[in-house]
Formats: C-alpha cells, sequence, structure tokens
C-alpha cells in the first residue's frame, strides 16, 4: 500500500501539483480529429485546465485559455474564421498562439490588441487524434509509436468518459489477473443473468478470457513496464510470456493478441482529479486503409440504464468507477498477484524525482531521428514480421 501522502503525489494533476508537473511534460490526447471537422471549436478539459479546442478556416489547430479576455466571454461559443478563433460578442480574435489579432470595434489605429494575449498551448494531429502539449517551453516531440505511424495500418477509434481519477484507469493495465475474473467469469455471469446462451457469439468470445493465469511477471523496460502472462495450456515460449505487453510511462497500455494482427493503443487522459477519458485506437490491417479514422463514443448504459456490460471496456469503466473518485491506497491489501501494480506506482515516483531534479522523464523525445517509428513490443508474430520484429 501507499502512505497517505504518496497517493495524493500520484493521484492529483492540477496545476503546481508534482504529478501535474510530471504529467505535462508529456502530449496528450484530447479529441478525435474527425470531431473537429464536423464542428471546429470543442471546450476540453485537460490536467484541471478548461480550455477551447478549434480549428481555423485554414484549417490550423488551436488551444487557447477558455475565456475572451475582453469581458470573458467564453471562446466555446466563438466561431473559426482565418484569422483564428472570433469571439461572438464584439469579434475579438485570437490566433492559434492565443494573440489578439483583432478588436473590430476600436480605432483602426489602435495598438491595443496588441497588448492582448491569452492562454495558448501547441497542438498537433496524429493517427486521428488531436493531442496537446501543457508544459514547459521547448515542447518535446510528439511520440510516434510505431502503431500510430504505419502506412500499413487502418485505424478506428473508441472512447469513453470515467468519473475518476486516471491512476484508477492506469493501474488497471499491469494487473494482468483481473482479464481472467473480470472479463471472463464475471462476463459470463452477466450474460447468463442476461438469458444469453452458451453457444451465443456473445457468450464463445468470452472464452479466452477465463484460461487460468498460471504465472504472471512485469520487468522494467525501455519505455516502462513489460507485461508477461503464462496461462493454462501455454508455455514461456508462446508471446505472452516471451515477448510480453507493454506500459508505457506515463499513461499509455499497448494490447496485442496472438490470434489476430489487431493492435489496441490505450491513453488514459487526466482530465482533473476526478475524471479521466480513456481513449482506444485501434489498428488493424486491411488491404486499402481508409485514410480516415472514425470515431465512437462508448456510452455505459443503454437508453433503458442498464449497464452495456457485454462490453469489455464498460466492464474497466465499471471497475475504475466502483473504486471511488479517488481510492485511499492506505487501506490496500496486497498480494503477490499485484506486484505490476506496486513497480507502476514505484516508477511513477521515480519519474517524479527525475523532474524535481529538472531533467526530461522516461519517453520524452527530442531527437527526431529517434522518433520517427517508435517500435514497441507485440504478441502476434505476423504483425512482427511484417513490422520488421522479426
Amino acid at each position: 500500500m501507499l502512505t497517505a501522502e504518496q497517493n495524493e503525489l500520484l493521484t492529483r494533476v492540477g496545476p503546481g501539483t508534482p504529478m501535474g508537473g510530471l504529467l505535462r511534460r508529456y502530449w496528450h490526447p484530447i479529441a478525435p480529429a474527425g470531431e473537429l471537422r464536423e464542428k471546429p471549436v470543442k471546450p476540453v478539459r485537460l490536467l484541471g485546465e478548461d480550455l477551447v479546442l478549434f480549428r481555423d478556416k485554414q484549417g490550423r489547430l488551436g488551444l487557447v485559455g477558455e475565456r475572451c479576455a475582453h469581458r470573458l466571454v467564453r471562446l466555446e461559443f466563438g466561431y473559426p474564421v482565418d484569422e483564428g478563433i472570433r469571439c461572438p460578442y464584439h469579434g475579438w480574435t485570437y490566433d492559434t498562439a492565443g494573440q489578439c489579432v483583432a478588436q473590430p470595434a476600436e480605432p483602426p489605429e489602435s495598438s491595443f490588441k496588441d497588448k492582448v494575449r491569452i492562454k495558448a498551448y501547441p497542438v498537433q494531429e496524429l493517427a486521428g487524434l488531436v493531442f496537446a502539449y501543457l508544459g514547459p517551453e521547448r515542447a518535446p516531440l510528439l511520440s510516434r509509436w510505431e502503431p500510430l505511424v504505419l502506412d500499413e495500418l487502418d485505424r478506428e477509434l473508441y472512447f469513453m468518459t470515467v468519473p475518476c481519477n486516471w491512476l484508477q484507469g492506469m493501474e488497471n493495465s499491469p494487473d494482468w489477473t483481473h482479464v481472467e475474473w473480470l472479463h471472463g467469469h464475471f462476463a459470463q455471469y452477466v450474460l447468463e443473468s442476461r438469458g444469453v446462451a452458451k453457444d451465443d457469439p456473445a457468450y464463445k468470445f468470452t472464452l479466452p478470457f477465463t484460461r487460468h493465469v498460471v504465472e504472471t511477471r512485469n520487468d522494467q523496460f525501455e519505455y516502462g513496464l513489460l507485461r508477461r502472462v503464462l496461462t493454462e495450456g501455454a508455455t514461456k515460449e508462446d508471446d505472452p510470456w516471451s515477448v510480453g505487453q507493454p506500459v508505457i510511462i506515463p499513461n499509455i497500455n499497448v494490447i496485442s493478441a496472438v490470434s489476430s494482427s489487431d493492435i489496441t493503443v490505450i491513453w488514459r487522459t487526466p482530465v482533473d482529479d476526478t475524471h479521466l477519458i480513456q481513449w482506444d485506437l485501434r489498428c488493424f490491417h486491411r488491404d486499402s486503409p481508409n485514410g480516415d479514422v472514425p470515431y465512437h463514443e462508448m456510452l455505459p448504459t443503454d437508453e433503458h440504464g442498464r449497464w452495456n456490460l457485454e462490453v469489455v471496456r464498460i466492464q474497466d469503466y465499471m471497475i475504475y468507477a466502483a473504486q471511488g473518485e479517488i481510492v485511499d491506497r492506505t487501506e490496500e491489501r496486497l498480494g503477490a498477484s499485484d506486484q505490476g501494480v506496486i513497480l507502476f506506482r514505484q516508477m511513477l515516483l521515480d519519474q517524479l524525482d527525475v523532474v524535481k531534479r529538472s531533467e526530461d522523464p522516461m519517453n520524452v523525445f527530442r531527437d527526431p531521428a529517434a522518433n520517427v517509428s517508435v517500435p514497441v513490443p507485440v504478441i502476434n508474430r505476423q504483425y512482427r514480421e511484417r513490422a520488421g520484429y522479426a
């Protein structure tokens, strides 16, 4: 278990907090890129800050403070123009750097606009997602993990907003034994209670998850933590043990499968202390990738208020939220099977110390040559051969 002080360190993400300072050293996904093509102005909240994301008439992305500096109107009600985003009240306009570039009601010779600037942060688009960086100047490169940049991969985005702290989502990833119980036995219980027959495809989908976990191991590697699992009937020569699957510091999980060429890259974006957005970017092979990345919001309940527990990610949602807004980790009782959770927490505490020394934490890339396509371990051999791992 953690001390109360350590729990505060790892969970509080607002401006001025140690974990907020660490997380601000990274780029975070904040919106589906396709959403801005349909609605070019969007309010967002990231790391406890309320902001407005927009795409101007020139196609440039901007992320600025939530209010116009003039009469403090929320810019989510603004609209895009060639120069940036325009406040609907009096036409004050801000470019992507937050600089006021127009004040139509002021005298033509006035230089007042040159003295007005609102908060703004860098934003970039990659793999169907818009990413933001809220940290100190000289932003690092946006990490180009290989599944995000391979031309041969098609992609589809799923996301959900969960009312709990970001760490609860992340600690789910190194906790491998939950797969057998939550996504296997519990999922079967739910389906059976809803009258789903055992020969139904939905029930059969749960069967691989119920394979008993014989052994797990978690090792540190170059980018974070590598999860290894041995299930009943498998050997340590098989990919799930010999290759493993990565949890990337600070908030990325990569899932791959022996049975398919799919890879899912998952981020848990800290919205604030008590909310996260989970982004699941499914990457898969098609003969002709479609280019655009469709996006879908995952909702916890259906139109009748019943939990959508047939969906694996909603099972996770339920568990994250069932722990409360912020878990009091001083009350936990951890066992040998929790070694991955313990290791992940320690790695985060170590990275807090790195930032305290004014150094770059793990996975902050600054060399473009090292960031063209950053490989990550995946357990499907077919994919590995195509991607040049084997």
